[in-house]
């Protein structure tokens, strides 16, 4: 698969996930057995926008790295691994849970490998 497609399949991702931050924020996080709070939900409407705006700047990326795709792909692919790592350790902690924080974890992981895979050849 190449790098350009995996960016863009990872913006509609980011928009869903945004999009799902912003607008069900309670559900959202209660699909995570996350407990509901106003500071929580403050929180997660920030995000679902930041979630809306990776999605706009990974839509674009192919275009603003031009020849340097492979090389940024290399190093979104250490990002999405970092987030992994992240949702993993929330998941083994007991902060988090439930299919948003495992589909998320397993997509995180998914993308990381794609995107070191595609930037390899």
């Amino acid at each position: 698969m190449q790098t350009k497609t995996i960016f863009k399949i990872q913006s509609i991702i980011f928009l869903i996930n945004g999009l799902g931050q912003l607008f069900a924020t309670d559900r959202f996080f209660e699909m995570a057995n996350m407990e509901i709070t106003s500071s929580l939900v403050t929180l997660g409407q920030f995000l679902g926008a930041s979630f809306i705006f990776l999605s706009i700047l990974t839509w674009k990326t192919s275009n603003l790295a031009g020849e340097a795709l492979k090389g940024f792909g290399n190093v979104w692919a250490l990002g999405c691994l970092i987030w992994t790592a992240i949702i993993g350790y929330h998941v083994a902690i007991g902060a988090a849970g439930g299919p948003t924080a495992i589909v998320n974890m397993g997509m995180f992981a998914v993308f990381g490998v794609l995107y070191f895979m595609s930037s390899r050849k």
